[in-house]
């Protein structure tokens, strides 16, 4: 049966289809262009084939609407494939470009280093001929030079402390003391219960919240317990001064132990104007012991306090005046133990002049004093160790001496200070400079050359933005001056270039010209007209965002990007209807393809009644 046959057939049938077999078959002008696919040629003509096969005979098969469609399909989506390429290749582009602008920056940030008025070509080094006496720092800017410094006397930083007490806790003679810190105003310490400064602990933690310029501490070892005040400010400005001291108490003379026995007798205590009271010494009052003694006192009222006093020593009486100033003053008198002063009281032998005060007993441990020191012949008194303002920029750190003897006979062994450019960091400003700059011409390199293995080529070839970020990087490298004392390119301090464009370093010219040249290679980085000036600006105009070469490349690039993500968007919507259309389609001739072999047995019923000679 041939195919206008089966039109004609499917046309009687009732088919409501006003199309021919080759537009139901997708061989429309809208398909034709790519009748070449193979496969979609293949499931096309099993389309074909199925519909004469059914013609043929009743088998009522159909066709695969599904993979007819997609065949179908497959050819219409061929240029969505050519721009998800384009997109590829763009994105590949643009990550190659952002790649290269941060290589570029970390270039400028190499360079910077060396540019920058207030960076390594300003660090100095100090040496200095005795650092066990001197050393010195320089800050950034100072002028070189060579300097003598002569030291006879180091700042040194007041300290006091007082006697020895049992404890931390034990209760300290009742009073006050002043104290006074340099040219400060006197400032007066109660010792009393009521301040809560009546043991060492508590006048510490008094003297350290009230910010007095000292710090208080309390030390304890072998001898006892003493509190000890360290000036906060070294030299004469922070001298301590303690005077004053109205606190008073009375000390016996060391005994075995607390529980001991000792001789007896009796002795009088007179507190301020109160009349003298005698104080057994025996077994019948049981205070022939230390412990007795302390247990009977503090019965009495007497208006002191009685303890007993261990140390490295042995064991003693403290009477400790309940009241300050002459009202507590503690009188020893009469002691008749052991044939006379056997409780070995200070003030038994001088008893019309008793202790007035100094409880708390303050020594000097150290005076504060100023260091004194020459510099280039003059003069100096420094509070501190660490003196600063005579040479200009730089820190002077005392440790030591360098005179010794004293008057006719001091000798004196100056230190010298060399201050000079520090070298180092600048050689390595240097080398990360060509460092940066290898791994960014290496990457220019790879973007737009093609590679020799693969013969692929660069992800940046022909991209002109590249090639003129290239051209101004390299003139801005091979910028000369004029003059300079010699140095008056790169090449003149040992960087030299390469045919790839890579750049190398010779250490020893560098050096020499660091060492022997080095105001001259700081201007070819700092100068006016310089090599580093140069190619400074070209970076700045290459790094704009706004401006920059890459950047407005990139922009572009992405705009490019969003326009063909659209089209593809587009391009898939409208396969999504054409997609719809053909199942639409090919439903109805796989519906009537179906039906096809019932129907033609119908006809044939009807012919053959018709005929009855032929059914008989």
């Amino acid at each position: 049966m041939s195919t206008s046959s089966i039109n004609s057939l499917l046309s009687s049938l009732g088919s409501n289809s006003t199309e021919s077999l080759s537009q139901l078959l997708g061989q429309s002008s809208s398909t034709s262009s790519a009748s070449t696919n193979s496969a979609a040629t293949e499931a096309i003509q099993d389309a074909v084939n199925a519909i004469l096969n059914s013609a043929t005979n009743t088998s009522g098969t159909g066709i695969d609407v599904t993979s007819t469609v997609d065949a179908i399909l497959e050819i219409d989506a061929a240029p969505e494939e050519t721009l998800d390429d384009e997109v590829s290749a763009d994105n590949a582009q643009v990550t190659s470009l952002q790649s290269l602008q941060s290589d570029i920056t970390a270039f400028q940030t190499s360079l910077q280093s060396l540019t920058d008025f207030t960076g390594d070509f300003g660090g100095l080094s100090v040496s200095s001929s005795n650092n066990d006496a001197v050393n010195a720092t320089a800050t950034n800017g100072t002028e070189a030079g060579t300097h003598t410094v002569s030291v006879s006397h180091l700042a040194t930083t007041s300290a006091d402390y007082s006697t020895d007490f049992s404890s931390a806790s034990a209760e300290l003679p009742t009073g006050q003391f002043a104290l006074t810190v340099g040219s400060n105003s006197a400032v007066v310490i109660p010792v009393d219960s009521a301040d809560g400064t009546n043991t060492l602990t508590g006048l510490a933690s008094y003297i350290n919240e009230n910010n007095l310029g000292v710090t208080a501490s309390v030390i304890t070892d072998n001898s006892g317990t003493r509190l000890a005040l360290e000036s906060q400010t070294s030299g004469e400005a922070g001298q301590i001064k303690l005077s004053n001291d109205s606190t008073s108490a009375d000390y016996s003379g060391y005994f075995t132990s607390a529980s001991a026995a000792i001789p007896q007798g009796s002795f009088q205590i007179q507190v301020g104007s109160h009349p003298a009271v005698t104080i057994p010494v025996s077994s019948a009052n049981e205070t022939y012991t230390l412990s007795g003694l302390v247990s009977y006192i503090n019965q009495q009222n007497l208006g002191v306090t009685a303890s007993v006093e261990t140390n490295a020593s042995g064991s003693r009486l403290l009477l400790v005046p309940q009241s300050s100033g002459a009202a507590g003053v503690v009188t020893i008198s009469n002691d008749t133990t052991n044939g006379g002063n056997g409780m070995g009281f200070a003030s038994v032998y001088n008893p019309s002049s008793p202790p007035a005060g100094n409880g708390m007993g303050f020594m000097q441990a150290v005076a504060g004093q100023d260091a004194a020191l020459t510099v280039d012949g003059i003069p100096i008194d420094s509070g501190s160790n660490t003196v600063t303002g005579v040479i200009p920029g730089v820190t002077l750190t005392l440790s030591g001496l360098t005179t010794s003897g004293s008057g006719s006979d001091q000798t004196d062994n100056p230190v010298t200070l060399q201050i000079s450019p520090n070298l180092t960091p600048i050689a390595t400003d240097i080398n990360n400079f060509v460092s940066a700059w290898n791994t960014l011409i290496t990457a220019v390199n790879t973007g737009i050359q093609t590679n020799t293995s693969t013969g692929a080529a660069g992800t940046l070839q022909g991209d002109t933005s590249v090639d003129m970020v290239q051209e101004q990087l390299l003139a801005g490298l091979g910028t000369s001056m004029s003059g300079n004392n010699g140095v008056v390119n790169l090449q003149s301090i040992g960087i030299d270039m390469q045919d790839d464009g890579t750049l190398t370093v010779d250490s020893t010219t560098l050096n020499d010209a660091l060492q022997n040249n080095f105001s001259a290679v700081q201007n070819l980085f700092q100068g006016t007209t310089s090599v580093g000036s140069t190619i400074q600006t070209s970076l700045t105009g290459l790094t704009n965002t706004a401006t920059g070469a890459l950047n407005v490349d990139m922009n572009g690039i992405n705009n490019e990007v969003t326009d063909l993500n659209s089209q593809i968007s587009d391009f898939q919507t409208q396969l999504q209807a054409t997609q719809t259309q053909l199942t639409t389609e090919y439903s109805t001739i796989n519906t009537t393809l179906e039906q096809l072999p019932q129907t033609l047995a119908q006809i044939n019923s009807q012919l053959d009644a018709l005929n009855p000679s032929k059914s008989s």
